[in-house]
């Protein structure tokens, strides 16, 4: 390599490191922002007015936002003019479908809210949920490509263990609020909710800490300090999740549980599958303990299998199937039904919804549905199409995937498992789509020729052989 070109690769890495750093204080701001908050509720609280609860979680999030979408305009550019560069130049530029296909997705969400009006609701989303049309287009074209995009492997790890750490934190935090002395800093509102609206929304965020740690136990051969970290707070977060009494989000755990089976053993790894045996039974074990204690999902299992008996027979009793999820269901799919291609734009079918007389939520409870109501069956396709490519897209790769990928893979799929009771909001899908980004990050830059998945396995097996090399010396 002649000296010109080896300063044109020395201001390429250069370049590559800076926007790393960028894309990783973008992402770190938000995994950590339930901590943000927590301090900025120390310093100015919530008030309480004549009309509700002023919260101050939406601007934590805007602000942000703000700074996600500097970066993000920033990234794309320079992603383009990359792609550019190298079509001139004459290298064949392979697509990342996912990136692509959400692309479209955010084109179709414009045109969906452009065809049905701006409303107040397109531009700054509904008062209690904050969720704009941009909040929209953001989870796809900033969250989920900062999740793809960031390189370090290093970086990586130290992300998704920070937010490991400070679900650790909040998770301490919840548990003295309830039993030893009442935080001002958290909400004053129905179940264990920490800083969140509502205890459901608590759920989402518990469902991916319990997987990850989960995961990383099971695969990772790292240190044994981030072991015992995850260790702890798998146990300390299966705890308040059923304190919390967020079902849906109990019944995302076993499937995610019962799926992250199944990974390890396609792995092919005995270790890991015994190490995952474990993790299920430690599962088993606290459920059980907590239902002696008569603090346990025992009741809502006994319920599920009544709600499918009444739905099954069709009778009066149905309505309420799902604490109200299934009346919430039926209306919404009548409401595609009514307009199917461009849906009703952001929040449409919110005070139609309301008004049910046999209703008493605004929103479907069912993520899919909601695509498909806000914005027409072909972006819920899209949504899904993505989806389906990131995560079947995995299972070829397992055995030679990082403990990171597969780690957030299996996250990912709890929270799809989850979004089938729940909503989107703007403070908790961010998390989805950032390790959703982060499970396909060695397919995207195996498509474009680097072999960074190799980085992550030698780094484990450096870390192993230090551990092993300071067992022999004890």
């Amino acid at each position: 390599m002649n000296e010109t070109g080896a300063k044109q690769e020395k201001r390429n890495t250069d370049l590559d490191k800076m926007l790393d750093i960028l894309v990783f204080v973008s992402l770190c701001l938000f995994l950590l922002s339930p901590l943000i908050q927590i301090i900025r509720e120390a310093i100015s609280p919530h008030k309480v007015t004549h009309f509700g609860v002023l919260y101050t979680y939406p601007f934590t999030i805007g602000t942000i936002n703000y700074i996600v979408i500097f970066a993000v305009i920033v990234l794309w550019l320079t992603f383009a003019l990359r792609a550019t560069r190298r079509k001139r130049e004459g290298v064949q530029t392979k697509l990342f479908a996912p990136l692509v296909i959400f692309g479209i997705l955010a084109c179709w969400m414009y045109l969906s809210q452009t065809v049905n009006g701006f409303t107040s609701y397109a531009y700054v989303g509904e008062s209690y949920r904050n969720e704009s049309l941009f909040s929209f287009i953001l989870y796809v074209v900033g969250y989920f490509f900062f999740g793809t995009i960031l390189k370090s492997e290093r970086l990586r790890k130290t992300a998704v263990y920070l937010f490991l750490a400070s679900q650790i934190v909040v998770g301490v935090l919840v548990l003295i609020d309830k039993y030893a002395v009442s935080l001002t800093v958290f909400n004053d509102t129905e179940g264990m909710s920490a800083i969140f609206h509502q205890f459901n929304h608590y759920g989402y965020y518990l469902v991916l800490g319990i997987l990850l740690s989960a995961a990383l136990f099971v695969a990772s051969g790292g240190k044994l300090i981030l072991r015992i970290l995850c260790a702890v707070l798998y146990i300390l977060d299966n705890v308040i999740l059923i304190l919390n009494n967020t079902f849906g989000c109990y019944l995302a755990v076993i499937a995610a549980l019962i799926f992250g089976m199944v990974v390890f053993a396609l792995r092919r790894d005995r270790g890991e599958c015994i190490r995952m045996i474990m993790v299920i039974l430690v599962f088993v074990v606290i459920t059980v303990v907590m239902r002696l204690l008569n603090i346990s999902n025992g009741r809502d299992m006994t319920q599920l299998a009544s709600d499918i008996g009444n739905i099954a027979e069709g009778n009066e009793k149905a309505q309420s199937a799902g604490t109200g999820r299934w009346a919430l269901w039926k209306h919404t799919v009548e409401y595609i039904k009514e307009k199917p291609v461009f849906g009703w734009g952001v929040e449409g079918i919110t005070d139609r919804l309301d008004s049910e007389p046999d209703t008493i939520n605004d929103r479907p409870h069912n993520e899919y549905l909601q695509w498909a109501a806000f914005f027409g069956i072909p972006a819920a396709l899209l949504y899904l199409a993505a989806l389906c490519v990131v995560m079947f897209g995995m299972f070829p790769r397992l055995k030679r995937e990082g403990a990171l990928s597969v780690a957030c893979f299996i996250a990912s799929a709890g929270y799809i498992a989850s979004a089938f009771f729940g909503n989107t909001m703007y403070y908790t899908s961010p998390f989805f789509f950032i390790f959703l980004g982060m499970c396909c990050h060695d397919r995207y830059y195996e498509l474009h020729g680097e072999e960074v998945h190799k980085e992550a396995v030698n780094e484990e097996a450096r870390e192993e052989a230090q551990i092993e090399v300071q067992e022999e010396v004890r």
